[in-house]
């Protein structure tokens, strides 16, 4: 399957609940979860290779992209396929959290 797909395909897919794959990525501040994010499209040919990680594709506010961090929840869906059948994966990525608190009061 190559991998850029047309919209209609993706909307097609996502009237089955059994072609899609919701995710979210939450971690720490500053640990990668926008140059995931951006590794991901390029791999479904949205961006290319060679700015994945520095182009910040999903943080579309201007005072992100001046500030270089993550201020409000971005999405998009992707199309990826997995032993020959399509899948919507329907990507989330978030504001970095300050976990030390909460992993520090579980011990």
């Amino acid at each position: 399957m190559p991998k850029f797909k047309q919209t209609e395909e993706i909307l097609k897919l996502m009237k089955d609940k059994e072609h899609i794959r919701n995710t979210g990525i939450i971690a720490h501040i500053d640990h990668g979860k926008t140059t995931l994010s951006d590794s991901l499209l390029a791999e479904a040919g949205l961006l290319s290779p060679s700015i994945a990680g520095e182009a910040r594709a999903l943080d579309y506010l201007e005072e992100e992209q001046k500030r270089g961090i993550t201020i409000k929840a971005a999405n998009i869906s992707l199309l990826h396929e997995i032993e020959e059948k399509p899948y919507v994966i329907n990507l989330i990525d978030t504001p970095g959290l300050p976990l030390s608190n909460r992993i520090s009061s579980m011990h």
